[in-house]
């Protein structure tokens, strides 16, 4: 579901609660009790809002995650080049074992 909607279906829960605040005694007088209706939809609103909130701070955790993997990686690859390049610099750049060790790179 697109933020965009989330949005206007939030808007749409708390206009609607809005509106029904605004009109208890029309409603009443029609034979309905709006008052539970409305603490319901308020309550409803607050745990969306609360789950909205714990669904942000697990996309954080989640892009902290992935920064955390992707730096990790990075620094394995480096460490295993230089391995490489201290290999080739032992046994030099012709060593069957050398062009074993750099084709792994492709």
């Amino acid at each position: 579901m697109s933020a965009d909607s989330e949005a206007k279906k939030r808007d749409f829960v708390s206009q609607t609660i809005t509106i029904m605040e605004q009109n208890t005694t029309t409603l009443s007088d029609a034979g309905f009790a709006p008052e539970n209706r409305i603490t319901q939809l308020k309550t409803e609103l607050l745990a969306t809002d609360e789950a909205e909130g714990r669904q942000n701070e697990a996309q954080a955790a989640a892009l902290d995650a992935t920064k955390a993997a992707n730096n990790t990686l990075k620094i394995a690859y480096n460490d295993a080049s230089a391995a490489i390049s201290l290999i080739e610099g032992l046994l030099g750049k012709d060593n069957s074992l050398v062009h074993k060790l750099r084709q792994l790179r492709k």
